[in-house]
């Protein structure tokens, strides 16, 4: 067999295979996959753990930053031409850490709290509401 029949019968059967698994990602029109798919259940208490775990992955950025430049610092190299090469990666990793830092603090974490906060103010209207349709359920 040749090269080109070799190659031939291969993109065939690959493109037979593209084919059929986009057939299998499709959803009957009715919406129905046989199986329940999974919820996501989100309040202002999941909300706030994420932004707790946030905080935890920017205190944990923070002590590899602080163990980086320490270590950094103690290197000496006056006189070798690698000496501007550790201050320039001090520079950049000083600055990198602070857009972590700041990503994780404001970004993540504090946009976390902000949703919970709304999350919360919501669930407080529903509570709130539910709790008059039933008092004005039990009056009648």
């Amino acid at each position: 067999m040749s090269f080109d029949e070799m190659w031939g019968q291969a993109r065939s059967s690959a493109v037979a295979r593209q084919e059929s698994s986009m057939q299998l990602n499709q959803l009957p029109a009715d919406g129905g996959g046989g199986a329940s798919q999974p919820t996501l259940d989100v309040d202002s208490g999941v909300l706030e753990e994420r932004a707790t775990k946030a905080d935890t992955v920017r205190s944990n950025f923070k002590d590899a930053d602080d163990k980086t430049m320490s270590a950094t610092g103690k290197v000496e190299l006056k006189g070798f031409k690698s000496e501007a090469a550790i201050a320039t990666f001090q520079k950049r990793w000083r600055s990198q850490m602070q857009y972590m830092d700041g990503l994780l603090d404001k970004g993540v974490a504090g946009n976390l709290r902000t949703s919970a906060a709304e999350f919360r103010s919501e669930e407080d209207k529903r509570h709130q509401k539910a709790k008059s349709l039933r008092d004005g359920k039990e009056k009648h």
